[in-house]
């Protein structure tokens, strides 16, 4: 009898792994037995590889974080103003974060699920970015506050993380009495240090199947002082922030698909203080940054550079900044024996010439397949293989530069203790 149990709840626990996680969440209210094995942490982990086998077999899934315009003359139906995608008389943006399945392409269709931002985060319609996507979990911060928050859209969690370790309160502007200068200050002023997140990343720890989030800050005062930088690591397990010793100095890139998450590391298209780009990494295990020099005949000044994942390889793809001509973009692959060391990036493959107006890249799908935007804020997919693009029906989706996609999978790992999103 209880071989027949164990086979029951083995095979029950295939068929439920097979679900989509809001169908799951349902089932949980069915059978006492179902809502305990489907909170099992064993089953989470078989849920989430099952997700991650069809995603690689089928179809591929990438979360799409956009601007859309909402209609003003909507009030009380937030379920209709955030259906209402790009009203040109409407100057009032929203954001969505829309799962995209791209192998329904294929039939000329294309499956979408929208997701509403957490409330956090609502009022950062045009600084608000994904900071990383990893196992269904997303983090969202933005350029211009110290709030972070981690995300699972398919189950509708979020969390916002404990205040920072390391930055300091914002600082007070003295106010100017009417018969002072504008342009004067106080000595104490100019002596005062003030806090500059700069880097934000978020992955796994694969050796402590652990969660994290690092935050690199600056620290300067007065006009051209700097002080040593800060860095600090959040732990989902324990909740909390802590600080790391380091000796880096890192600024962010506002280049499209400058950072992503892949493999147990962190990656930022960054720039040193001497005005030297690298790719910035972080390891999420060892909690170490290590550099890797760009190649010298490739990004320069009159170039965007984007990282991605193609056939399992981080890559960098460099394109001219001007659109004015039809763009070629030059995918570039990393020896990954000879790793970190100058010139040891070859020239793989030209993409291209693309149409006119295609303005940047998105992500990687699928190795053959390359999603960008265009300047007019629309999403295209361009096959390798054909060398054609095919226009993804979803248009109008605000300015290029906030178009943000990452790698996605629907799961069931969970942020708790969190918050819920309240559905649209």
């Amino acid at each position: 009898m209880a071989t027949l149990s164990k086979f029951s709840e083995d095979l029950m626990g295939n068929i439920l792994s097979r679900l989509p996680p809001k169908s799951l969440m349902r089932f949980r209210c069915v059978l006492k037995s179902w809502h305990d094995l489907i909170d099992k942490p064993s089953f989470v982990d078989q849920h989430l590889s099952t997700s991650m086998d069809n995603k690689v077999t089928s179809s591929t899934c990438v979360l799409l974080k956009h601007n859309v315009l909402t209609d003003p003359t909507i009030k009380d139906d937030e379920k209709a103003v955030r259906a209402t995608l790009f009203n040109p008389d409407s100057n009032q943006r929203d954001i969505l974060l829309s799962s995209l399945n791209l192998g329904s392409l294929v039939d000329d269709g294309l499956e979408i699920e929208n997701h509403v931002v957490p409330p956090p985060m609502r009022g950062y319609a045009l600084s608000l970015e994904i900071s990383g996507s990893c196992d269904g979990l997303i983090c969202l911060n933005t350029f211009n506050s110290e709030d972070i928050v981690l995300c699972n859209p398919a189950l509708e969690e979020y969390r916002v993380l404990p205040k920072s370790c390391i930055l300091l309160p914002p600082r007070v502007p003295r106010q100017v009495e009417e018969n002072e200068d504008d342009d004067y200050y106080e000595e104490d002023d100019d002596d005062e240090i003030e806090s500059n997140p700069k880097c934000v990343g978020f992955g796994y720890d694969p050796n402590s199947k652990d969660y994290k989030v690092v935050r690199a800050a600056q620290f300067v005062s007065g006009v051209f002082t700097q002080h040593p930088s800060k860095v600090e690591v959040y732990s989902l397990a324990a909740d909390t922030w802590r600080e790391i010793p380091v000796d880096i100095q890192p600024h962010g890139s506002l280049n499209p698909s400058y950072q992503m998450y892949f493999n147990g590391f962190f990656y930022w298209i960054a720039y040193w203080t001497e005005e030297r780009n690298v790719i910035l990494s972080f390891d999420m295990s060892e909690e170490v940054f290590h550099d890797i020099a760009l190649p010298e005949s490739g990004p320069d000044a009159y170039e965007y550079t984007s990282i991605a994942v193609w056939k399992d390889s981080l890559v960098l793809l460099t394109y001219p900044v001007e659109n004015e001509a039809p763009k070629t973009l030059d995918l570039w692959v990393l020896d990954e024996d000879l790793k970190g060391a100058k010139g040891l990036w070859i020239k793989h493959l030209a993409i291209g010439p693309l149409e006119k107006g295609v303005e940047a890249p998105l992500v990687f799908w699928k190795d053959e397949e390359l999603l960008m935007v265009t300047t007019n804020g629309d999403v295209v997919n361009y096959s390798l293989d054909t060398q054609k693009l095919k226009h993804v029906p979803r248009h109008g989706l605000g300015e290029p530069t906030n178009i943000q996609a990452v790698p996605y999978v629907n799961s069931i790992v969970s942020i708790k203790p969190g918050n819920k999103i309240e559905s649209i």
